[in-house]
Formats: structure tokens, sequence, C-alpha cells
């Protein structure tokens, strides 16, 4: 890994921090005239026609005469709620335009957006601004559960140079020269965990239309600004193409994921009975991203029974061997049929073949990825050395497991002699 997360890292706490010291900084006289300033229900929806101060909880020292407030405070719409469920990309632009504002914390002047603001969205995204006659001023932070998870700069409202957009499960960074404050563009770069491998090409609106591979040489910043030397495009051309509930999506299934390639391959397991396995091409350190574990994606809902016609316990067991659930959030699983799990059948992503152990070096997590969208990955929870296996503890329940669950439980913590049952009988005396 190279220094380049670093300096991404050590940029974006530190533009997080000036949203705070930047509305210190001594400002021009407005100018602008009166009855061409946005008011503040504009940023709900609403405009002088619609507007009813009965439709707001606004909790500031003052209201004008026609409702309008002015002082430090929050305005939040009645009947909205904050239900955070986000992954992905986004901009400021796009969260306006795709999820509902609950509610704004800041200073106005007869309604006028003045100084430092908080907007917050249904989604749980927040972004925060300092504001002029109305409009945004300088550097823009959106975050999502403390992250950062977007920044650009706005010149009387609109947004210059380029924009930068953090997934928000840490999967990647993608920034460049965009549309309309969009992440739209068609040369967009998306940096890897590792900041050190990237797609570069065009997005719309955060989504990968066509990208190739690239090698980030360095990230240095400028102007406030990720400046990116990177490689010559090489490799095969990448789009997005999440799975269905029985299908890969469009893309090749056999289109190696660049990333996972240079971390891990895929080998005879050094587990009992654990077929193939998961190995580190390299030394890895903590908290590594180093697999990708894509698969069909099946709702939750529609009552798709994966075992019908399934009546042996084992056969049940073997069925799901590649299911595995996504963060409560999610409304959909991953699951690869047996035979599809096949690596003669698919390639694509390669994290479905990680063994299980009761002492594990890593973990399942979940990443953004731009060809699958939401997805579950392999982490490494210590330092992993190259040619070591990485495993991860499976979770499952012991009353409801496969025979060799219970058998490698009695292996690797029952000692000698002892068995699952003779600890929870031991354990209840």
């Amino acid at each position: 890994m190279s220094d380049n997360r670093e300096v991404i890292k050590n940029w974006i706490e530190t533009e997080d921090e000036k949203i705070y010291e930047q509305e210190n900084i001594k400002r021009s006289k407005c100018t602008c005239m009166e009855e061409s300033i946005p008011l503040f229900y504009v940023k709900f929806g609403d405009n002088p026609s619609s507007y009813s101060p009965k439709n707001y909880d606004i909790s500031c020292p003052k209201l004008s005469p026609d409702g309008l407030p002015t002082g430090q405070g929050v305005i939040t719409r009645c009947k909205t709620w904050v239900w955070p469920k986000f992954s992905g990309f986004t901009s400021w632009p796009e969260t306006e335009r795709s999820a509902k504002l609950h509610s704004i914390e800041g200073g106005w002047e007869s309604g006028v957006l003045s100084g430092n603001q908080a907007f917050l969205y249904c989604n749980g995204v927040t972004f925060r601004a300092v504001f002029e006659c109305g409009v945004a001023q300088g550097l823009v932070v959106g975050s999502f559960k403390e992250n950062v998870v977007w920044i650009g700069r706005y010149n009387h409202g609109i947004l210059v140079g380029k924009a930068c957009a953090i997934e928000p499960d840490g999967g990647g960074i993608l920034t460049g020269e965009v549309t309309d404050g969009e992440m739209t563009g068609p040369d967009l770069t998306f940096l890897y965990p590792d900041m050190e491998t990237g797609l570069r090409g065009s997005w719309d609106a955060g989504v990968m239309v066509s990208a190739r591979q690239v090698v980030i040489n360095y990230v240095w910043i400028e102007d406030n600004q990720i400046e990116i030397s990177c490689s010559a495009l090489f490799g095969p051309e990448f789009s997005f193409s999440p799975s269905g509930i029985d299908h890969f999506g469009i893309s090749d299934p056999m289109m190696k994921d660049p990333y996972e390639s240079k971390y891990i391959s895929v080998e005879k397991s050094k587990m009992e009975g654990g077929g193939e396995g998961v190995y580190a091409k390299t030394d890895l350190t903590t908290n590594t991203t180093a697999a990708i574990f894509n698969g069909f994606k099946v709702p939750q809902s529609g009552g798709h029974n994966l075992t019908e016609g399934i009546e042996e316990e084992e056969k049940i067991y073997e069925r799901l061997s590649y299911n595995i659930h996504m963060p409560e959030e999610e409304d959909f699983f991953l699951d690869l049929p047996p035979a599809m799990a096949d690596l003669n059948v698919y390639s694509g992503s390669k994290g479905h073949k990680v063994n299980h152990s009761f002492i594990p070096n890593s973990k399942f997590g979940t990443i953004y990825h731009p060809r699958w969208g939401r997805v579950r990955t392999v982490e490494t929870m210590e330092e992993v050395k190259e040619g070591q296996e990485l495993l991860v503890d499976y979770g499952y329940d012991l009353l409801r497991c496969p025979e060799w669950y219970r058998d490698l439980w009695t292996r690797e913590l029952g000692g000698e002699g002892k068995n699952y049952w003779d600890y929870k009988k031991k354990g209840k005396q």
C-alpha cells in the first residue's frame, strides 16, 4: 500500500474541519437584488405561493410578519423523518434531487440563508456550507454517519473545479471535473481502497458508464483539490452491471476484478475438508479489503425459497453454502448456487471461496463496488503474510449448522475429548 491513502485521509480530515473556520473569513457586502435572493423554503421544494409557516417547525429568536425566520436556529419540515440508508456515490445536487430535506440548522436574515448551514436529508446525509446572499460560497462537505462522502467548492452558488465523492463503506473515491455539480463526466477516476488501483472513464451521477484500469502513480493536493498522476488506460472495459436474482448482470462473469487480483489468489485450502481457499498474494496490513464477495442479489421479500424440494438437512446446508446476508438495512441477500461458485463458471470475484475458522484473521465487510453495487468483502483483522490463507468466522448458529462446523469447533476450541454439546451442558451446571 502506498502513501496515497494517507495523503487523501489527511486531506479529507482537514477539509472537514475547514467548514467551521471559513465563516470567519472577511466577506464582501451582499449586492444582490433582494427579489433575486432565494429564501430558505426553496431548499425544501416550496415557492412563494406554496410556502406556509404551518408546514415548518421554526426554532429561532424572531419571525418577520410574513413568517420568515431571523437569527440562529433550526427549521424542520413537518412530517419528515430521517431514515439513514445510503450507499454509493452522491453529490449535493443529486441528494437535493433524490432525498427530501428534513431540516436546516443555521442562521437567517428575513428567511435568507446566512452564514454556517447544516442541511440534514431524510437519507441521513448532511451537507454543511457557508451561505452569502442565500447561496453557497466556498467549501461544501457532505457526511454520512460521521464519514465524509462528498467535497466540493462553490462560487456564488455554482460548483467550481473538481468534486470528490467518497463511498461511505470505505470502498473508494470518485473524483474529477464534474457537470453541474453531479458526479457526471467523461473523465472521472475511481480509486479502489488501496488508492493505487483505479478505473478511469465516463460516469453518470456516480454510476460507471465505461471505464478501464489505471495505476495511480501518486496523488497530491493543490488548491484544496485532489490531483492524480496515473498510467494510461489498459485492460478490459468495465461498466456498472449489478447481479440479478439468477444472473451476474450483463458483464462477463469471467472478467476478473483488477483490485482483488492484486491481493488474493485461490488455491487448495489447508483447512481439513476446505476445498479451495483464499490466499494473500502479498503482505496485507490490518483492515485491508482483500477480496470481494459478489453473487446473485435475491430480494428479502417475495417468498424466494432456495431450498424448495430439498429435504435432507445436510443437502440444505450444501445448497446454502455460498449464501450470505447483507447488513440489516439492505432488502436483499447474496446467493451463489454451488454450481455457479465454480471458478470455471464465475471468477469475477472470489470472496465466496474464503473458508471458515473459529480463530479467524479476517471478517466480512461491505463495499459499494463500481461494477456490482453494494456487496460483501473480506477484510483483514490482523496482519496477514504473503502465502497465508484468509479465514473468517461464518457466524453460524451452533444449534443449526452443518456437522463439519461443530466438528471444527471441537478441534479448534473444544480441546481433546470435548465437543460442543459437552461444553453447552457444562455451561448450564
